[in-house]
């Protein structure tokens, strides 16, 4: 096994075995021919952890505090497929999962059974380039709708929501570029709703805007 090092470890996740590569395995991962996948989540251990309220990333008790990893599509609905984690966790796995870390990473498909990487509702396959960590006090679970069986959550008033991109602090034109890029794809969705929905995207996107990162000023 590799062993890598890091240098912003929570020592709850210092606490997980690694895996090959030296990345600590997240709790979520479902094992698949005595391997455990990070590709996939545990139906099981979703359940688990939102029934006794223990971090997604860490397995341990969270606090009053729930972070949450969210793209910025997930910031405008307020709406995301994975349940909380403790802050430290949430941030560390946005500045260094090697696939929210890394805004060129395509995720890997092969070798994942039928299924088996799919989320509830119309997951949008793409990397969003940047990454939020949403800190709130609340959400809340719900079953879509449309789109696969499964649980959504959504996601309360941030206390504060901290941006990423390649591992480091995002500037507010990384966010806004992921925004632009992605925004498209959740007013196909919302046209199939009707007028309504599209109206009520546009607000929220609005909305949204006021928790992107501060304008730099350049002396």
């Amino acid at each position: 096994m590799m062993d890598r090092m890091f240098n912003d470890m929570p020592d709850r996740i210092r606490s997980l075995p690694r895996n090959a590569k030296g990345f600590p395995i997240p709790y979520f991962a479902e094992e698949v021919n005595g391997e455990r996948d990070f590709r996939i989540v545990s139906a099981v251990k979703m359940a688990h952890a939102v029934r006794n309220d223990l971090c997604w990333v860490c397995g341990s008790r969270l606090g009053i505090y729930k972070a949450f990893v969210i793209g910025p599509m997930c910031g405008i609905n307020r709406t995301i497929s994975d349940p909380p984690s403790h802050k430290d966790c949430a941030v560390f796995s946005a500045k260094n999962c090697p696939f929210l870390s890394s805004p060129l990473a395509k995720r890997r498909e092969a070798g994942l059974p039928d299924g088996g990487n799919e989320a509830a509702g119309f997951m949008l396959k793409r990397n969003p380039g940047a990454i939020g960590v949403w800190v709130t006090k609340s959400y809340r679970p719900f079953r879509p709708h449309r789109g696969n069986d499964g649980i959504l959550f959504s996601i309360g008033e941030p206390v504060e929501v901290i941006w990423f991109a390649s591992g480091r602090a995002a500037t507010r034109e990384e966010v806004l570029h992921s925004v632009e890029t992605g925004f498209p794809l959740l007013i196909d969705l919302a046209v199939k709703q009707g007028d309504g929905a599209v109206a009520e995207l546009y607000k929220q996107k609005s909305a949204f805007e006021a928790l992107l990162p501060r304008q730099e000023v350049v002396a």
